[in-house]
Order: structure tokens, then sequence, then C-alpha cells
């Protein structure tokens, strides 16, 4: 495939993005770029650093304050998963994730991003190993990564 047919396709890719986050386009050529090398992944790995840190305002600083995600078949906010997250380490388990595979793509202040979680759910009963596939839609806000959607579809350990 040409470079001029898949940048056309990564342009047409994030009009669409912007069409479905409700954003016009004149609003997002408005916002700031994101400088070169700012990594929209590194948003993520801080957002799952403070979760299992317990840190719960630092889990809700990883997205926007309009931001919400789809996980185990449920949408919450922000505060939502963060509070979810606190009371399952407070029972006992503790959860941990690594991201493996990342590949984003950048237009201005958006960017969308996949990549594959694994992880361990650890109790007293052991450890439990876990696989995701991931994805997020992140928007440059205040000199950084936040973001603004992200979905969670867990897989077989095994793939």
């Amino acid at each position: 495939m040409g470079a001029s047919v898949l940048n056309h396709k990564i342009h047409l890719s994030a009009l669409v993005a912007l069409a479905a986050l409700g954003v016009s386009a004149a609003a997002a050529s408005a916002a700031p770029c994101a400088p070169a090398g700012a990594d929209p992944v590194d948003s993520v790995r801080r957002m799952y650093a403070a979760a299992m840190a317990g840190d719960r305002a630092g889990t809700i600083a990883a997205f926007t304050a309009d931001g919400y995600l789809f996980d185990g078949g449920a949408r919450f906010t922000p505060e939502g998963i963060a509070d979810l997250i606190l009371k399952v380490e407070a029972s006992g388990v503790s959860p941990r994730w690594t991201i493996e595979g990342p590949e984003t793509h950048t237009a201005c202040d958006l960017a969308w991003a996949t990549w594959t979680n694994r992880g361990t759910f650890t109790s007293a009963k052991g450890a439990e190993p876990r696989v995701w596939l991931e994805s997020a839609v992140l928007v440059w806000r205040d000199g950084a990564w936040k973001i603004r959607f992200f979905h969670s579809t867990p897989v077989s350990p095994a793939n």
C-alpha cells in the first residue's frame, strides 16, 4: 500500500474518530498538537501504575473529565473504575497489568492506541493469569495525553 493511500486512511480514520467523540473538526484544529515523541500509551501506563499503587487520584487523572470506559460488560466513569479497583484490592486481590505490543496512531491532538494487556490477579488462592485486548482514544490536553475512551475485552490467557 502506498504511503499516500496509508496517510489518507489514517487521516480519514482520525476524522471518523473525531466525529464519534462529538468533537468538531474546527474545535480539534484549534487545540495545540502533541509534541513529537509524546507517547499516548504512557498515559495508560501511568493509569495502571496508579491503580496498582492504590492511588485513586492518579488513576482518575489519566482521564479527561468526561472520559469513560467499557470493562467487564459495563460502562464506568474514571471515578467508578478507580473505586472498583480499590474495592478489589481491599478484598485481598492484587491486580497487576502489563502493556505489550502497543500500536499508536496520532493526528495532532488525537490519538488512538491498541495493545495486549497481560496480567495477574493474585490472592491467597494464588496467581490467576489474565489477558485483555485493549484500546483507547486519547486527547492532548494541558500538556499531556488524557484518556477520553478506554475499552477492555478479556481473552483466554493462552492467546
